[in-house]
């Protein structure tokens, strides 16, 4: 079993390498992650919203579409692979800035940002509750969290976790675990979050958003 920090290396060590494809058409696995977005801009269509933090936003590609679609909001994004953070910082979008950080400990003051969103950063977490702690701070009240992740159901999480993710960190990738509908609604409650959608969706995706 690995420490929270050998995961945390696993994790930089991987996305340092990343870094150079991510935002390519062949950027590999990593093109999956693009199957999250557009759910995330639906939701945000639903209420306004003026500060918003990507939480592991990566090389900022959500962070691009949104300066786009909201050229007059204020937009964050954090990552723990610094070389992440620098190709993301290059683009020079407007209203954005990013900043090297841990999502289990948000580099924030309190109740900054109306939205939190983190799209397929939340299996690289070690203490998913701690992250759900730090969002919860960094959210100004009735603020919104929108997360997007893998799920499947006990018998595939099992293999999930038990086979493919042990394989994955073998081979140099930093996944910890991919949870349950009901594990992540535990831990959001627990952090104070009202859970307002929750449900296992195609690709084996897992889509929630919640409010404190």
């Amino acid at each position: 079993m690995r420490t929270s920090k050998q995961y945390k290396d696993l994790t930089i060590k991987e996305f340092t390498r990343a870094a150079e494809i991510y935002d390519s058409g062949h950027a590999g696995i990593y093109e999956m992650c693009r199957d999250d977005y557009p759910p995330i801009l639906e939701e945000l269509k639903k209420e306004p919203f003026s500060d918003l933090l990507d939480a592991g936003c990566g090389t900022g590609p959500m962070i691009e579409l949104l300066t786009a679609e909201y050229p007059d909001r204020r937009f964050t994004g954090v990552d723990i692979t610094p070389k992440m953070i620098e190709t993301a910082a290059a683009k020079n979008l407007p209203n954005a800035r990013f900043v090297v950080g841990d999502c289990e400990n948000l580099p924030f003051p309190p109740a900054g940002f109306d939205v939190v969103i983190c799209a397929n950063s939340f299996h690289h977490y070690p203490d998913p509750a701690a992250f759900f702690r730090s969002a919860a701070k960094v959210l100004r009240p009735g603020g919104r969290l929108i997360l997007r992740d893998y799920t499947a159901s006990a018998p595939l999480l099992w293999l999930m976790n038990h086979t493919e993710m042990p394989l994955a960190n073998l081979i140099g990738h930093g996944d910890v675990g991919a949870r349950s509908l009901k594990e992540v609604r535990k831990l959001a409650e627990d952090a104070g979050f009202r859970v307002e959608t929750l449900e296992k969706q195609r690709k084996f995706r897992l889509h929630m958003t919640a409010r404190v």
